[in-house]
Parts: C-alpha cells; sequence; structure tokens
C-alpha cells in the first residue's frame, strides 16, 4: 500500500516546485538538498524517514520533518499555478534533509512510511569539470566536444578578431572524466558590450547583466523573463551574433555573475557536443539576415493581413460576430481579419459549436454537407457568413490548439475521435509507452498530438480539411504550443521530449502552416503566440497573454523588439492589452498609434464569462466605457493612416521576407543613445511610440542627420534629442532626409484620408 509520494521531477514545471519534489531536482556534489515528500490521506502516517546508502555503504536513517500545514509550503515556493492542485487535494507534507554524494559516488534513498519502504530514488554526484573537450571552427561554425579529436582549446583564434574568445569549457559529470550531461563555455566579454535577442524577451531591450534560460513556457501575463518563443540566438553590439544549433534546455549569463564574461550553459544529448554559429558584420541587420538564412526562409504573410485584425474572445455567435463588423463599418473603420476563437464546440475543436449531425467513426472525416445548423444555434449558416465576409474584403482566421481533450461529460464524436488518437498512437508518448497527459493547468490531463507522426498529421487535418477547402476558412491561430512538460517523452521521430520541448510549437505552427497554404493556393495564414528557431518561416506572431496597463504596454514593445532581433518578422500585440480591466482611452490610443506602425494591426480581449460590463477592446465600446468621444475618430484615422501607407508596408514587408530583416528593427541595435521602445518601421519609419500617461510632448532621440516629421515634414537635425508636440491623434514618427515614402492617397492627398487597402502606390512622400 503506498502511503508516501516522492516525485524527484514532480512535473518538471521549468520554474516552480510541487510538495513532492527534490529541491534542487539536481543537487551538485556534496550539495544540501532536501526530499519532499506527500502522505494521503492526511493523518494516517504519523513517522518519515529516509534510509540512504552511497556505494552500498549503509547510512544513518534521516528523520522527515512534518510541516504544519500546506499553506507554509505555498510560502517556500510552491508557485501559484500549483496553488490550487495544493488546495484540492488533502495531504501531509514531509521534508527530509540530506547531501549529495560526492564526485564518482552514487546514493540511494529509500522513503519509508510508519516502517514501510515507499520507493527507492539514486542521485548521482554531479560536479563540474575543466579539461577532456575540445573546440575546432570552421566557416564560422564552432563545435564544442567531450573528448580530443579535434584540435585542443589553445589553438582557438576567435575568429576574424570580431568574436569574443574562450576563457574557459566545464563538463557537468558523474564522475571524473566520465560522459557530460551539460557544458558550460564562458566567453570574454567587452565593458560596454550589449547584448540583445534570445527570442521574445519582455525584461528588457539590452539583456546585459541577466540570466536567460531557453525554455518554451506559458506565463500568463507579467511575463518578465519567461516567454513564449525562447531562440538561442544572441546579437552583440561588439559586431557578432551566435545562434546555438540546440533545442534543448540552455542559459545565458549575460555578464550577471562578472562583468567581463559572459557564459552560455547547455544540455547536452548522447553526442556530448554542441555547436554554435558565428555571424561577424558592423551591420547587425546582415547578421540577422545571415541568421535568418541559416534557420529558415522569412516567409511574406498575404497583403491582407496587414490591414486591421478584429477579434474578441466573446463573440461566440454568428449573429455576434456579424454585428462587430457591421459596427465597424458604421464607425467607418475598415477591417480587413476577424479571428474568432470561440466558434468550435471546443470537444472536437473542428466543429461549428451547436451543429447538429450523426457522430461518425474517428478515422473518419466530415464534410460541410454533414452538418445542420438550427435556426437558434450559436452559428447558424457559416458557410453564409464566410463568404459575406469574403465579400466585404474580410479573411476569417479560426483559434485551434494541439491537444485532445479530457471530457468530464459524454460526448460520442469525441469520445470516437479519442479511442483513434489513442489506438493509433497520434499523441506523444510516455517512456512506458502510454499517451501523455498534459500537465499544465491549460486543458490539463489531455493528450498532445505528435506532429512528427505523418500520419497523425494526416488525420488531423483531414479532419479539418472542410473548413478551408469548402468553407473558405483563410487561417488559423495557432494557440496553446506550450502544453510539453517533460523531457522524458518519445516522439514517432524517435526524439525525446528533452529535444522537442522547445521546438514543438514551431513544428506545430509550420504543420498548420503548410496545411493552410496548401489548400490554399499560397493565400493562407497562421498567427502564433508561441515560437522557436525557424519559426520566421511560418508567419504570423503575437505577443502573449497581458494586461491593459502602461507597464504591460512598455514590456510588449520590448518583446517584440527581441523577437524581431531573433528572426521573427511579422509580428503584433493585442492593442492596449487584452486582460483586466479595460484600458483607459489614453492608453488604447497610445497603443492603436502604435499598433498602426508595427507588422500586426489586431485589438483583442479575454474571455470574461460574459458577465457585465463586458470586456471587448472594440473602438466603440472604449469609447462608450471610458466617455471619450475621441476614441473613434482616433482610431479611424490612424486605421486610414495606415491604409495610406500600406504601399510602403507591403513594400518593406516584401523587403523583409526577401532579405531575411525583420520590420520591426531597435534604433538601439546600432545607437546606444537611442531609447529601448524607439524603432524603425520597414527602413524609412523611425518611431518613437509614447509610453507613459499625460504627455503632451515628447523629448526623442534622433540619430546623425537631417530628419523629417511624418505629419509636418518638418525638419530636425538629428545627433541628439529633441522636442515635440505628441497630441493623442499623433505619434512621433520620423523620415530620413531623401527618403521616399509610396502611398495610397484619397481625393485630397492627406494622411488620413479612407481609402481601401492595397499595395499599389498612387503617389508618394517626398523629403527632401
Amino acid at each position: 500500500m503506498t502511503l508516501a509520494i516522492h516525485t524527484p521531477f514532480g512535473q518538471e514545471h521549468p520554474y516552480e516546485q510541487v510538495p513532492e519534489e527534490r529541491f534542487p531536482r539536481q543537487p551538485l556534489a556534496g550539495q544540501p538538498f532536501t526530499v519532499g515528500i506527500v502522505t494521503r490521506p492526511p493523518g494516517q502516517v504519523q513517522r518519515v524517514r529516509v534510509l540512504t546508502s552511497v556505494d552500498g555503504v549503509d547510512g544513518p536513517p534521516v528523520e522527515a520533518a512534518a510541516l504544519p500545514s500546506w499553506q507554509q509550503e505555498a510560502e517556500h515556493g510552491v508557485g501559484a499555478e500549483f496553488l490550487e492542485r495544493i488546495v484540492r487535494v488533502e495531504q501531509d507534507v514531509w521534508r527530509a534533509q540530506l547531501n549529495a554524494p560526492a564526485h564518482g559516488s552514487a546514493l540511494t534513498y529509500t522513503v519509508e512510511a510508519d516502517g514501510i519502504p515507499q520507493g527507492s530514488y539514486r542521485l548521482s554526484g554531479e560536479a563540474w569539470e575543466t579539461g577532456g573537450g575540445t573546440v575546432y571552427e570552421a566557416d564560422g561554425r564552432m563545435m564544442v566536444r567531450r573528448g580530443n579529436a579535434h584540435p585542443p582549446v589553445a589553438t582557438v583564434s576567435g575568429g576574424n578578431g570580431l568574436l569574443p574568445a574562450i576563457r574557459s569549457i566545464e563538463w557537468l559529470t558523474e564522475a571524473p572524466g566520465g560522459k557530460a550531461r551539460r557544458v558550460r563555455v564562458t566567453f570574454a566579454a567587452q565593458p560596454d558590450e550589449a547584448f540583445f535577442g534570445l527570442g521574445e524577451r519582455y525584461n528588457a531591450l539590452d539583456q546585459r547583466g541577466e540570466v536567460l534560460d531557453v525554455r518554451l513556457y506559458e506565463q500568463y501575463k507579467s511575463q518578465g523573463k519567461r516567454t513564449y518563443m525562447p531562440i538561442p540566438f544572441l546579437l552583440s553590439s561588439a559586431g557578432w551574433g551566435a545562434w546555438v544549433e540546440s533545442s534543448r534546455w540552455m542559459q545565458f549569463d549575460l555578464c550577471a555573475g562578472a562583468p567581463d564574461v559572459w557564459t552560455l550553459e547547455a544540455d547536452l544529448g548522447e553526442a556530448e557536443s554542441l555547436t554554435l554559429h558565428w555571424f561577424a558584420d558592423a551591420d547587425p541587420l546582415a547578421i540577422i539576415r545571415a541568421f535568418s538564412a541559416r534557420t529558415g526562409k522569412t516567409v511574406l504573410p498575404p497583403l491582407w493581413s496587414f490591414g486591421l485584425w478584429m477579434s474578441g474572445n466573446e463573440w461566440n455567435s454568428q449573429a455576434r460576430v456579424e454585428a462587430e463588423v457591421q459596427a465597424s463599418f458604421e464607425h467607418r473603420i475598415t477591417p480587413s481579419v476577424m479571428v474568432i476563437e470561440a466558434w468550435s464546440d471546443e470537444n472536437t475543436f473542428y466543429i461549428w459549436n451547436d451543429a447538429q449531425y450523426t457522430p461518425k467513426p474517428g478515422d473518419q472525416a466530415f464534410t460541410y454537407s454533414d452538418f445542420t445548423f438550427p435556426p437558434d444555434g450559436k452559428w447558424t449558416d457559416p458557410k453564409a457568413m464566410i463568404d459575406r465576409l469574403h465579400a466585404q474584403n474580410i479573411r476569417l482566421i479560426l483559434w485551434q490548439i494541439p491537444a485532445v481533450k479530457r471530457l468530464e461529460e459524454p460526448h460520442a464524436q469525441h469520445e470516437a475521435d479519442r479511442a483513434t488518437f489513442e489506438a493509433k498512437g497520434y499523441g506523444i508518448k510516455d517512456p512506458d509507452g502510454s499517451l501523455h497527459t498534459i500537465r499544465p493547468f491549460w486543458f490539463r490531463h489531455g493528450w498532445i498530438w505528435d506532429v512528427t507522426n505523418p500520419a497523425a498529421r494526416d488525420w488531423w487535418f483531414n479532419k479539418r480539411a472542410y473548413l478551408v477547402d469548402e468553407l473558405g476558412v483563410d487561417g488559423f491561430k495557432t494557440d496553446g504550443g506550450e502544453h510539453l512538460w517533460s523531457t522524458q517523452v518519445s516522439f514517432a521521430d524517435g526524439r525525446s521530449g528533452a529535444e522537442v520541448w522547445n521546438e514543438y510549437p514551431k513544428l506545430y505552427t509550420q504543420a498548420y502552416y503548410d496545411f493552410v497554404t496548401a489548400h490554399r493556393g499560397g493565400d493562407g495564414l497562421t498567427f502564433s503566440r508561441a515560437g522557436f528557431t525557424g519559426s520566421q518561416s511560418c508567419p504570423s506572431h503575437w505577443a502573449g497573454d497581458e494586461n491593459s496597463t502602461w507597464e504591460a504596454f512598455r514590456h510588449t514593445i520590448l518583446g517584440g523588439l527581441s523577437a524581431a532581433a531573433s528572426g521573427i518578422s511579422f509580428w503584433g500585440w493585442d492593442i492596449g492589452g487584452f486582460s483586466g480591466d479595460l484600458p483607459s482611452s489614453e492608453l488604447f490610443l497610445r497603443g492603436t498609434a502604435m499598433a498602426a506602425f508595427c507588422p500586426i494591426f489586431q485589438y483583442h480581449s479575454e474571455y470574461n464569462a460574459h458577465r457585465l460590463p463586458i470586456k471587448d477592446r472594440t473602438p466603440w465600446h472604449i469609447q462608450e466605457a471610458s466617455g471619450d468621444e475621441r476614441v473613434i475618430p482616433t482610431f479611424r484615422f490612424f486605421t486610414d493612416v495606415r491604409h495610406n501607407l500600406m504601399p510602403y508596408i507591403w513594400q518593406e514587408a516584401q523587403h523583409s521576407a526577401a532579405a531575411g530583416e525583420p520590420m520591426m528593427r531597435a534604433l538601439r541595435w546600432t545607437d546606444p543613445r537611442a531609447g529601448d521602445m524607439q524603432y524603425f518601421f520597414g527602413r524609412s519609419l523611425l518611431v518613437c511610440p509614447i509610453t507613459e500617461p499625460g504627455v503632451t510632448q515628447a523629448s526623442v532621440y534622433l540619430p546623425e542627420g537631417v530628419w523629417h516629421d511624418l505629419w509636418t515634414g518638418k525638419a530636425y537635425t538629428g545627433g541628439g534629442t529633441v522636442t515635440i508636440d505628441a497630441p493623442l491623434d499623433r505619434i512621433p514618427v520620423f523620415v530620413p532626409a531623401g527618403a521616399r515614402i509610396p502611398v495610397r492617397w484619397g481625393a485630397n492627398g492627406l494622411l488620413g484620408e479612407p481609402v481601401p487597402l492595397s499595395g499599389e502606390a498612387n503617389g508618394e512622400l517626398a523629403f527632401a
């Protein structure tokens, strides 16, 4: 009978631990650690001990101390995400203090509850050791390898002189000279060197002084250093970039531990080697181009994706969707893309909610004619709705996740699909061969689709083909790529979770992108929150969930610029934030102004259980809720300005895709005097967002040269800070002298006049 539970790695949460884990999970040799134990039901076990043996020699038993309550455990580091689980499970929590064995030794410890052994566990004495490794370089590629098959470290010159010199290499091993599980390489750093990239990072633009890991994770709001899009590419102001060719966990200490070095620590596979690709150039865009070319062609989204996107998580009926579209046109705000999240039954995720049909065997697919739609249902005629959207030049994106839910209530079609999914092995698998169940809270206990399995891909997309082929759906919002928390699971392509954890959202989104573009003749799109190295080949992306606050606005911009430094070209965010209290009219309009000058222009809002007041971020609702009559006309103005500038935006989008350059380029990459949130949108528009409340005049930095105000044409001499008026209906945007901006003019040739969405210019803005 099992009375006590101890799982050394718990649920493998990247940042938080549950009470029954080991703290830390993998202590170094000689390091003290804690064995966490829970016993159920509470009050049944009176005594818990841990029996120990090192290399076969028994040690004295260690008494475990009972914690007074689970609340105290919560105070000791268990995160809020697990709090509900801890509250729900009645249990006693125990702690035993041990020491890890010496390097080369092994500790076996057994948990004993009231004298009954509950399970034995092994822990090796791991330690860092130097030597025993080699490095070689060729054509910008450096391999660090355990063993002596290549020239030793001392012969490495640092390439062309721009690349950082190696200071040391260490290996984490279970025994001296043994197999290495992890490598740590330390490089020299310049005193004023700035570091950018490493994926979408919300904490800062320059990461000097930070320690960042490369681990995909869904952090719901206030992301800080955690990210949906970890990319192991580092861009340095010293004229180099480094891409680590690995999808395993790694960590970058960027002069946090010491001011003159930065350190890369990375997990290794069986080959005990790590490959870095170096790119050296004085121009950071040239480095990003080279990195993008090496990791995947930057793909151009269709023109329609650069118009206005509208969305709300509570738009869960055809009547509601069509009413919001009608409202937009009534306010003369022209949308281009509709995203519907709450469209499906959320059991199958491919059948419209309230559709009536006869269930089919799980290996069969539906056609549209298999469904009928009751007149009092949520979706009365999806095909007619989509046709009307298309007739209004609005494209449709539908929400998806890569999971098969576990349902608590009967659902015939879902049960048939689950049976096929399980029988065919279409999900990722635990070491015992069973399907792995989702550990994070979102869709917990469901199964994760194994996108590396060709048969699983075919089965999955056959279920969804009617949406594209018969209804004309234009793309998919590929959400939820962060469900995997396990290094031990296996995939159909032979890899483990340790290798695929970070890469999964790229594989998942790429599969959807290939599917929809093939079925739409190249005119399809995916819209994804998560990604990894090479995600530029399946556009486009949006920043993660965030509150409607000024602080979140600032951090979101940093996230977009960090993603851009990592090769992500076509990115956007939820204007004004999508969660919590409604944004003020000022925050919403400042966010609108910034979003009008970034690749994806979208508003969206979180699910609110249909409670009042509603939380929609439509401009008409923000105006109604705030009482600020400026909201609709100002939002309309920026939407029309975006249409006026669409020939420029389309020109720059094509250039970004062809060259592998991001559309958003932080000025700080090339000019350390610039503010962190100043960026070029394309090659000619320098954008300076207003990110603080109450601002009517802004002090902005301009680089050397002559710059013109986009709105007035007024010339400014760069090389310092200038003060400019910043009313709520303007955002500081500057154009370098000599630039020519192709535009689409209305009747009067003014920015802000309504024109249809078009990439064809009928005029230009010229700045002498």
